[in-house]
């Protein structure tokens, strides 16, 4: 938290106490840990789309969140590391 100044590492929003996700870029599922240069901190609602796979819910969350290209660029990153598919 500290080292991200408090911030969404996708749309760079302060972030308050309970709006706080900590997500592991390799999921422990696929072999990942919880050392420091897995995890990110991002919103809650980020973190529901980079774990979305349902299209409806995508839909649901793009909207929501109204995210630049740069911004969808990054959640695509963390998806892909995840191994799942892009949202294009």
């Amino acid at each position: 938290y500290v080292a991200q100044y408090g911030k969404c590492a996708i749309t760079g929003k302060i972030l308050e106490l309970h709006e706080i996700h900590c997500h592991h870029k390799k999921p422990r599922t696929i072999g990942g840990g919880d050392e420091y240069a897995n995890l990110v901190i991002v919103s809650m609602d980020i973190h529901k789309l980079i774990h979305a796979t349902n299209e409806a819910t995508v839909g649901v969350y793009l909207q929501r969140l109204n995210l630049k290209n740069s911004q969808l660029a990054k959640v695509n990153r963390l998806r892909e590391q995840a191994q799942l598919v892009p949202i294009l």
